[in-house]
């Protein structure tokens, strides 16, 4: 680069910015095809603005640069009217060479200067993609782009907005991929350096959501996208109330709060009233799936670059029914001791292995229980018991049936049936046909 460049770059600010990207209007679109998503990202905020097909629509793409945005905003919303708007004329000599509907307007001109070059609301829609991070002033470039919207109609801000951990990533980006970049395809490394520090300093989507919403926009939403730049290119979304002077009420709200404080009033604390630009607070930022203010975004603004936006939500299938649960006929509901309620009988003899006190009818193949082969049998106690409890159970098993996997076992509560009581697990069931209790292995009889 010549000296007499370099001399002009140490010149670049808000203000002349628009100079910068015309020195090196010939290679933008080279540079931002090396960009991951950076065409499919602004398809995706140009379809959640809410649109619609945009048959009878009057939309305003403010600056549309080389028409990368005008594209994106076609074909979300296809059968719009557009007025693509930009401050640099060698940009927009870059767009008027492409293919374009006759829907098509390409403008010269500055935001600021929109009404001398003959462009006036209402629209129905506008799209601001990497413009708000330009502007000298953003809450004051905010408020112009209100004016020009129609009661209702929404604003869809694409830009770089980085703060907190994302700011780490943005210096990484830049230093990694963007700078080199910029220097072998832009031919703007200083542009691209400006970017980088001005970005970095402008604060973080907290900072935006609440610019828009002092300019007097309503319903501010933000999403990020997807891919490597999630977290740094969002979606600003903000509506233009149906009541017209909703931005007079609050410039007058916040003159009467100064007339106050310069009366001075000030709050009952010891410690200063914090300023409006130090009550950020985080905001809900969704997702790349989040549609905004659409339903659904369309299939043909995920295509191109390879962008998955949307990713993971397939539908899941259900998890298959446990093994044996549906497929055997013969086993119902009351089988299953979880569904039982805590100190049912039924379900304290199939946790615990004990007796079934219900009659069940004998399946094929089944045998009737030998009156010697129940838990109640004298021979089973002792220390082997639990051993004689370990062997097959099912309907065609003879013995106490096996309890169903489940969780740990806990201790029975609830009510006892009358009569005599049931044998707890660990303790020898009492004899079947003796009314005095075993002996204990000491020798001891227990009175």
């Amino acid at each position: 680069m010549s000296g007499e460049a370099w001399q002009e770059s140490d010149q670049i600010r808000p203000a002349t910015v628009h100079r910068a990207y015309g020195r090196g209007a010939a290679g933008f679109d080279a540079f931002v095809a090396t960009l991951p998503g950076y065409r499919t990202h602004l398809r995706v905020s140009a379809s959640r603005m809410g649109l619609g097909d945009g048959h009878g629509l009057r939309l305003l793409d403010v600056g549309c640069g080389t028409g990368v945005s005008t594209e994106a905003l076609l074909t979300s919303v296809g059968g719009a009217e557009v007025v693509a708007v930009d401050a640099s004329a060698e940009m927009l000599a870059v767009a008027r060479k492409k293919n374009w509907s006759p829907r098509v307007t390409f403008v010269h001109s500055r935001l600021e200067t929109l009404a001398e070059a003959g462009i006036e609301g209402p629209f129905d829609g506008i799209l601001a993609s990497f413009l708000v991070s330009n502007l000298p002033d953003a809450e004051h470039g905010l408020r112009r782009l209100l004016s020009l919207l129609a009661p209702g109609a929404p604003l869809a801000v694409h830009d770089y907005a980085v703060g907190g951990r994302s700011r780490m990533r943005w210096t990484t980006a830049n230093w990694t991929w963007m700078l080199p970049m910029a220097s072998l395809r832009w031919g703007a490394a200083d542009l691209a350096r400006y970017r980088a520090r001005r970005i970095a300093t402008a604060g973080g989507p907290e900072q935006m959501v609440h610019r828009m919403e002092r300019a007097g926009f309503d319903d501010v939403r933000v999403q990020t996208v997807g891919g490597v730049q999630q977290h740094l290119v969002h979606t600003f979304l903000g509506r233009r109330p149906d009541e017209p002077d909703v931005v007079g009420e609050r410039q007058e709200r916040r003159a009467r709060r100064s007339a106050i404080a310069a009366a001075g009033w000030r709050p009952l604390r010891d410690e200063p009233a914090p300023a409006p630009e130090d009550t950020t607070e985080p905001v809900d930022e969704g997702g790349p799936e989040d549609p905004g203010y659409a339903e659904t975004l369309p299939e043909q603004v995920l295509e191109d670059d390879g962008v998955e936006v949307g990713e993971g939500d397939a539908d899941v299938a259900a998890d298959p029914a446990p093994s044996g649960a549906a497929d055997d006929p013969a086993r119902t509901e009351d089988d299953d001791p979880d569904t039982r309620p805590r100190g049912h009988a039924v379900a304290r003899a199939l946790r615990y292995g004990l007796p079934d006190p219900r009659p069940e009818p004998p399946g094929p193949g089944a045998t009737e229980p030998e009156p010697g082969g129940t838990a109640s049998d004298p021979g089973a106690a002792g220390p082997d018991r639990g051993a004689a409890e370990a062997g097959p159970a099912g309907p065609a098993a003879a013995g106490p049936r096996r309890p169903a996997p489940g969780p740990r076992p806990r201790r029975p509560v609830g009510l006892r049936r009358p009569g005599p009581p049931r044998p707890r697990p660990g303790d020898a069931p009492p004899p079947a046909g003796d009314d005095e209790p075993p002996t204990p292995p000491t020798g001891t009889r227990r009175v």
